[in-house]
Order: C-alpha cells, then structure tokens, then sequence
C-alpha cells in the first residue's frame, strides 16, 4: 500500500473546512491593515533563495529541496514567502508607485527538517510584507498586525521577543567584535557554531545547542554597536508597542536565521502561564532594508513576518468572527497627534474597520494624496487643539460632511454613518435610521 511521503501531512475534509476557514480569516484581518493579496510560484531559481537566505543559513545548508529541472537548471522549492514576494515586486516593477507596498501570502512551503507535531517538511504559512517604508511605525505596525490576529484569536498567553541588529554600520562594527570574541573560544562551541565562526559570526548566537554556553551568555551586546539613528528607532518601536499595551520583552541575543535582516527583528511566543517559560515560537519576522538592492532593484526598506497555518491551527479551540467593514484614514498633524491616533487607529481596527495612516508623510497634502489613493470614506484628523480638547475633526466623504466630534465617540459615529440611509446636516447617532 502506497503511504505518503515522511513529513507530509493529509488534511481531511473536517481538517481542511478549518484551516480553510482561518486563511481567509487571516487575510480578512490583513486587509483591516490595507494589505493586499500576491501569490508567488512555488518554484524558484536556487540562486534566488540561495542568495537572498544566505549561503551559510540553516535554511541553504540543510533544509531546501534543491534540484535540476530538465533544462538542467537548478531550481527550489520555496523554504519561505519573502525573497519570492520581493522579487515579483522588483521583476513586475510594483515600486514605482503608490509605496509603501503593503501585501500578503499564504501558501505552500518546503524545508527538509525533522518532522514533528505542527511542524512538516510541507507546510502552509501565513506572511505579511511591507516594501518600500524606511519608518519604524511601519515596524512596530507590523509586530501590532500579528499580536492583532493572535488577540483575535484568543490566544491569550503570548509575548513579543524583540531585539535590533542597527543599521549597516552598526552591524559590521558588532560582526567584528564577535569575530574578536570568539576566535580564542572556538574549542568551547559546538561544530556547527565554528563553521559559523568562518562564514556568519553572527549566527553564533542563534545556536540552539549552545544556547545556555556561558560563552555566548557572556558574548558582546549589540546595544553597545548600536548608531544614535538605529537606537532612536527602536525606541520608537518600543514606544509604539508600550502605547498599545502590547506585551514584549528586549533580547539582545535574538539574531533570526536569514541573512538579509538589518534593524529591527521579532519573535512572537507562546508563554507558559504558570512558570513564564516559553513553549512554542509560533511567528518571526523583521526589517531587512538590504534585500531588494541585493536582489538588482532599487533599496527599498522593508519589513514583514510570517508563521505556519498548520502550528496555528492546532493552537486555537475556535475562531472569532471579524467582518471587514469601512476604510478610514488617520491624519495627524504633529507628533502628539500621531502618537494619540496611533492608539485611535489599533481600537478602530480591532472593532473591525480597515484603517491607514500615512507614516512617511509631514505634510496634510501627503496625507490627503494617501486618502486618495486608498480611497477612504472617513479622514479623521487631529492636531494641537483637537488633542487639547480630546475632539477628533471626521469627514465623511460618502455623505460630505465634516463634523467635530468628542473623541470618544468616534466608534459610535462611524457605525452610524454606516448605517445612515439618509444625509444628516449633523450625525451625533441620534437620529433615526430608518
């Protein structure tokens, strides 16, 4: 009797109706962010994940499914979305307009890797890129869209494990030191940590064998490499996720497995409630400003994460229902105001209301030309005196208006436009709807 291949997996009809189900949930909620779906082949030249992952990855060295086509030509099966996204955003030339690119996938993926419960040499994963933002609100956005989906999901007993490789600079300074450290401590380390030591000192410090070496607890901190610009957006990042409450901790020995991270990069994880041990990672991601130009396009910073379906599926008991409603955009005018609408803008998406804000923009004619072209109903703006007042200015370009409302009623407001069926010269929800 025929069986199926080792680290494959059958999904029967009860399974599938599930998983199913959760990817266009997934998708559902990415597009309360304003992403947009892509699909990328499933093959790929070598050269492309080889390049992009890192000759000296996990990933290239032990994990692909490499092999020549009958054109004698040597191609992959994917081990991950991004470099694939990347380069269908380079080959189709998507950057030269409407940037930031902010885009979605889900699909099949390839590693060879110990099979073991949630985790296949085929799997499904779930993947969010942004391509062509430099600001670190874009970062901590992202690490909100995916804390987002877990809260949504009742996923209760999770945490952000957050950490910053710096900029270039920052990056080949700490690269040296590590050299330094290490070279005389090499008979310390497993073998895996010594070809590292020739091919990416960095990567030493991912080791899952010699994780609790005092060698590498004791190992130079990349906060003390670290630019005044590459510190400063990470506390930006930080700030954005204290704003929203957002539970994270810092690890300086967090370094991830690929080659083109820079700046900011993550781990979501499962905690233990009883002993805050970690069970499970269960999302990673990053910046990785280098790849595009890495890849023969123009740099492009950008940032994303992704997880598997399948581990995903297996953690929840049940789904909750988020339908996708209206599109509003956020207009601060001043820091203040940005940072309060931050906060404004995650309680809107979490009741359901795709919402943007445009980061890079220091002007109300960016903001405006970003409304355009997402083509939002609502502009809700504020500035020095509305922040004074706790007021927020809304308009509502369905019905024309332009009101000045208490902040706290901006829910309200938006829920009764929605199911107004007539133009009101004011809309304060008291008027009849019917």
């Amino acid at each position: 009797m025929y069986t199926k291949v080792k680290g494959t997996i059958d999904f029967l009809p009860e399974q599938s109706k599930k998983l199913t189900s959760l990817e266009n949930y997934l998708k559902d909620v990415a597009s309360l962010y304003g992403y947009q779906e892509i699909r990328v082949p499933i093959l790929s030249y070598s050269e492309l994940i080889h390049r992009s992952s890192g000759e000296s990855s996990d990933i290239v060295t032990k994990e692909t499914f490499d092999f020549k086509d009958r054109g004698d030509r040597m191609v992959t099966l994917r081990p991950e979305g991004t470099a694939p996204v990347v380069r269908a955003v380079l080959e189709n030339k998507l950057y030269t307009s409407n940037l930031p690119l902010k885009l979605f996938y889900s699909g099949p993926m390839f590693r060879y890797e110990r099979p073991q419960k949630g985790r296949y040499r085929e799997f499904s994963q779930f993947g969010v890129e942004v391509v062509g933002s430099n600001s670190p609100y874009m970062d901590a956005e992202v690490i909100t869209l995916a804390t987002t989906i877990f809260k949504s999901l009742r996923i209760k007993n999770f945490r952000v494990r957050l950490n910053t490789l710096g900029d270039d600079d920052s990056r080949n300074n700490y690269k040296v030191a590590l050299k330094e450290y290490f070279k005389d401590k090499l008979d310390l380390l497993c073998n895996d940590c010594k070809k590292r030591y020739e091919t990416n000192t960095l990567r030493i410090l991912d080791c899952k064998i010699d994780k609790d070496n005092e060698v590498l607890l004791n190992a130079p901190k990349i906060s003390d490499y670290l630019s005044d610009k590459s510190k400063e957006e990470f506390e930006v990042v930080k700030s954005y996720l204290d704003l929203l409450h957002i539970p994270y901790i810092v690890d300086l020995k967090l370094v991830r497995g690929l080659d083109y991270y820079t700046n900011t990069i993550f781990e979501v994880e499962l905690v233990d409630e009883n002993d805050n041990s970690i069970s499970q990672a269960i999302c990673a991601g990053g910046r990785y400003n280098n790849l595009t130009k890495m890849l023969g396009g123009p740099e492009l910073g950008s940032v994303g994460f992704a997880f598997g379906i399948e581990r995903l599926s297996e953690i929840i008991d049940e789904r909750v229902d988020y339908s996708h409603k209206i599109f509003a955009q956020f207009i601060p005018i001043g820091i203040n105001a940005k940072m309060h609408l931050i906060e404004l803008m995650q309680e809107i998406r979490e009741h359901g209301f795709s919402s943007e804000m445009n980061y890079e923009s220091l002007n109300l004619k960016g903001h405006f030309k970003s409304s355009d072209q997402n083509n939002a109903r609502f502009l809700i703006i504020c500035g020095d005196d509305e922040l004074k007042d706790k007021k927020i200015r809304i308009k509502d370009k369905v019905q024309d208006t332009d009101d000045l409302i208490d902040e706290s009623k901006l829910l309200e407001y938006m829920l009764h436009r929605i199911r107004c069926n007539r133009d009101c010269e004011t809309c304060d929800g008291g008027c009849d709807e019917n």
